[in-house]
């Protein structure tokens, strides 16, 4: 939408535009005497004024100070920190139409950056559970508020729940919320748990000190807790147990398949579990492997993708950077009874510089 422009050239400070679509980092976009303007927590379809906060050379970003027209996809979104928390940007878009809006940011994005003049077909699968699934968050802790950045900003939302979180987590959230007084030299806090165990453990970033007192109040108190690690300067403590059990479900050829992984608190894991599976699944269907074939999987982690690949495979080496999940790894293969797989820890980019295993028959890249 055209707009006149102050003398100076520069754009004007309150703007009314029409959303054209969605761009990277959820944010709306739209072209205002043909420069760029990005609108987060809008929708494509949006009229409305909005407040230029912050200019450069090549784009813009604006926020909503009066909506005109409403987009026919908007919906109520569940959170009530939506729109202050920096945590997600699609809550208040139909979820149904998430999976389209994500297909064409990456479409514009393999155009624009990666040079494609053909883009292949892409499909999106979405998740079965759009709230609730997460088994892992990390929450900001300063002057007695707990939350999540708010969004473009480094100050915290305080929060009590999150929708997002699997509800083991909300659980933590409000019984840490009790001990903030005791969390006053802890600058985050992690949260991972397993469905499957119905425990969860809590990693403290400590400025200070080991904290040894506050991670047995936390144990003792809560039943559901199985371990909590301590990363203080220069060393990790550990008490209880911090390490969780995970289950991969998945299917080949009609039949099921399971896999247990042991998750160290240094080590990733994918946090929404059913699409975790629908992960493994695609890159099996896309593997196309045969039993010959020799696997190599780098950036690894714990196995994720490296134990069912060894299912089908001759052989599957692993390149994994994390000292803690290599270590993870080989006792996954090993309690999983997967003897076909090898994992060497060191920087991909380096270990495959003098490369003497020989040419791999497929190559899977999940990096970071």
């Amino acid at each position: 939408m055209e707009v006149k422009r102050p003398g100076n050239g520069a754009m004007e400070r309150r703007v009314l535009v029409h959303i054209e679509s969605m761009a990277h980092r959820g944010y709306g976009l739209t072209h205002v005497n043909g420069k760029v303007l990005f609108v987060p927590f809008s929708a494509v379809g949006d009229t409305g004024w909005v407040e230029v906060v912050e200019s450069k050379k090549d784009y813009s970003i604006g926020q909503w100070s009066e909506p005109v027209k409403p987009s026919p996809s908007r919906t109520s979104p569940p959170c009530p920190y939506f729109g202050v928390c920096g945590g997600c940007q699609w809550q208040h878009i139909d979820y149904s139409l998430h999976g389209e809006m994500k297909r064409q940011i990456l479409e514009e994005i393999l155009r624009r950056l990666g040079g494609l003049s053909e883009i292949p077909p892409i499909s999106v699968t979405p998740s079965p559970q759009p709230y609730g699934y997460r088994v892992r968050v990390q929450l900001k802790i300063k002057g007695g508020t707990l939350g999540y950045y708010r969004e473009r900003s480094h100050d915290i939302v305080d929060i009590d729940r999150c929708p997002i979180a699997h509800p083991l987590i909300n659980h933590l959230i409000v019984a840490l919320r009790e001990e903030l007084p005791s969390l006053s030299q802890i600058r985050e806090i992690e949260i991972n748990v397993s469905p499957e165990e119905g425990k969860g453990i809590c990693i403290l970033h400590s400025l200070q000190g080991a904290h040894g007192a506050l991670a047995k109040t936390l144990l003792q108190e809560q039943p559901i807790l199985k371990g909590v690690a301590i990363r203080a300067k220069h060393r990790n403590i550990a008490f209880g147990d911090p390490t969780l059990r995970l289950v991969l479900s998945y299917r080949r050829s009609g039949e099921g398949r399971r896999l247990i992984f042991r998750v160290s608190p240094q080590s990733f894991f994918q946090v929404n579990p059913e699409q975790n599976r629908t992960m493994v699944e695609t890159v099996l269907d896309f593997s196309s492997i045969k039993k010959n074939d020799r696997v190599l999987d780098l950036y690894a982690g714990i196995g994720n993708f490296t134990l069912p690949l060894a299912s089908e495979a001759r052989e599957v080496v692993g390149i994994e950077e994390n000292r803690a999940a290599v270590k993870d790894a080989r006792t996954n293969a090993e309690r999983n009874g997967i003897t076909n797989c090898v994992f060497y820890q060191g920087r991909a980019e380096e270990l495959l510089k003098d490369w003497k295993r020989g040419n791999p028959s497929l190559v899977v890249l999940d990096p970071p």
